[in-house]
């Protein structure tokens, strides 16, 4: 884990000096996100009761590639995103008519790298991608509705990372992809990511906690 995360924050910086050599094709994106966090069914609330549902809380992202080609129809693709990721969540209590909805946010600065498969269509191309990144949590925070018969509180907190705080201040997963460019280098694509360790310190109600998230963007090859 720990050489993969220093592979990784080193590549830009070997990059950049690769393409003072030989310039690089670079693609700009940016899109919506859909995160959600998978959480483990054994997590538990401050009051006893859990999380009795995860959905997902939209969010953006946007970011850069460069594109090194490895053969005529497939290329080493490394770049940088910044990543709105988080979830939507209600939670079960063991409180009388005591109901809690939550959202959480959080904001990574990522580093993908990806190999990139080609196929001609025309003119144009599909592409598909495969890959691991790692993310570095840049912010977060978290925002709670308690309501019970008589009143609605709502709470918002700022996110601690950290080896002694809720959450943990690195990412890393792996990540897919799937496009369509045409020929003058404007691209759809979309793309699926999810955590392969947990996201979490955290003992009670996100427990094991995870990442996923669904992607669809919009890109264009400079």
């Amino acid at each position: 884990m720990k050489n993969t995360a220093l592979l990784l924050l080193v590549l830009p910086f070997s990059l950049t000096a690769y393409a003072q050599r030989k310039p690089l094709p670079i693609t700009v994106k940016a899109g919506v996100t859909f995160p959600k966090m998978i959480t483990n069914n054994d997590a538990i609330a401050y009051d006893g009761g859990g999380i009795s549902e995860n959905s997902v809380n939209p969010s953006f992202y946007f970011g850069a590639t460069v594109d090194i080609a490895l053969g005529k129809s497939v290329s080493f693709q490394p770049g940088f995103s910044v990543v709105g990721k988080g979830t939507r969540a209600l939670y079960s209590s063991f409180s009388p008519n005591n109901n809690i909805s939550g959202k959480i946010n959080l904001l990574y600065f990522e580093i993908p790298a990806n190999a990139v498969t080609y196929i001609p269509v025309g003119k144009d191309r599909l592409f598909f991608g495969l890959g691991p990144y790692i993310g570095i949590a840049l912010s977060g925070t978290a925002k709670y509705t308690y309501t019970n018969t008589d009143v609605v509180r709502p709470d918002k907190q700022n996110i601690k990372f950290g080896a002694d705080q809720d959450f943990k201040r690195f990412d890393f997963g792996g990540n897919a992809l799937a496009g369509y460019q045409l020929n003058n280098g404007l691209n759809v694509h979309a793309g699926i990511s999810t955590s392969l360790l947990k996201i979490s310190n955290s003992k009670d109600t996100y427990l094991k906690a995870k990442n996923l998230v669904y992607s669809i963007g919009l890109g264009f090859s400079l």
